[in-house]
């Protein structure tokens, strides 16, 4: 195993094997790095947008580092390997496919209990991971494990005396849920319960109340502006 510590930024940079998103607006480069077998993922916001670099990147990083800190231990989570300077860390590589690519049919229902086991010990650990509505946060493993990644949107729980901030906690909590049924009903809807339907037409947290409003909103006003042409 490559002792990543050791090894300089300038090194890692000339060992990229592939790149799974590139860097533009307020996007990083996800760079695949590969030194001799040893595979990671180098998380860079060196080449995005000027600004958003200098005044919110170093935000996000610091929001990501402290929940992946947090979740460190947590199977299904990345382990985080080393951070280079405030827009850079690398993390762990998981040979997997973005569940945003994965066909109708083909998950059975223990990925998705899997998937609420990691989660719970995930919001054990105080962290709510906030963005899991976008599949590609998702990864499944050739042996259809749920890894959850990209936790740059993730928020910590409040103190006992906040209880604003922990109903605001909770509300994340129950849409992270909320998201895994989404992704059950998106890959394999014939395993949904009555149960669980009921709850996708009616969602419990005003997070997920209030996203399924925006969305229909900018739904309805692409459509409208942006029609399809015939």
């Amino acid at each position: 195993m490559a002792d990543w510590q050791t090894i300089p930024l300038e090194e890692i940079r000339q060992h990229v094997t592939a790149t799974h998103r590139k860097a533009h607006g307020s996007r990083p480069d996800v760079l695949q790095i590969n030194i001799g077998g040893d595979e990671a993922v180098l998380k860079d916001y060196t080449h995005s947008d000027t600004w958003f670099r200098r005044l919110l990147a170093p935000l996000l990083v610091i929001r990501e580092l402290r929940s992946l800190k947090k979740l460190n231990t947590v199977a299904g989570v990345p382990r985080l390997y080393h951070v280079y300077n405030r827009h850079t860390f690398l993390i762990e590589s998981i040979r997997c496919t973005p569940a945003s690519q994965i066909q109708k049919g083909v998950l059975a229902n223990d990925f998705f209990e899997r998937m609420v086991s990691t989660l719970d010990e995930i919001h054990e650990r105080g962290v709510a991971h906030c963005d899991l509505r976008s599949a590609a946060n998702t990864l499944v493993t050739e042996d259809h494990q749920p890894w959850l990644v990209d936790f740059v949107a993730s928020i910590h729980q409040s103190s006992h005396w906040n209880i604003i901030g922990r109903w605001i906690f909770e509300q994340f909590v129950d849409a992270d849920y909320g998201a895994v049924l989404k992704l059950k009903k998106r890959l394999a809807p014939q395993l949904l319960t009555s149960d669980e339907r009921e709850r996708l037409e009616h969602p419990r947290s005003v997070v997920e109340r209030v996203g399924r409003k925006m969305g229909r909103s900018v739904r309805f006003i692409t459509r409208n502006l942006f029609p399809s042409k015939k």
